[in-house]
């Protein structure tokens, strides 16, 4: 499973196949921690980063 990470409408989004999730983490925050969340929500998957 690939799940994208990305910068939309001043939060981060986890788009997972064709399904975009919005996390609770507010753009200003740091990446690292919106990482973190997609390895805890999704095990296993491989995590890709744009910006």
């Amino acid at each position: 499973m690939n799940v994208v990470i990305r910068k939309l409408n001043g939060l981060w989004h986890l788009i997972v196949g064709s399904s975009q999730i919005r996390t609770p983490f507010l753009e200003t925050q740091d990446r690292a921690v919106v990482v973190t969340y997609a390895r805890r929500a999704y095990p296993g998957a491989r995590i890709f980063q744009h910006d």
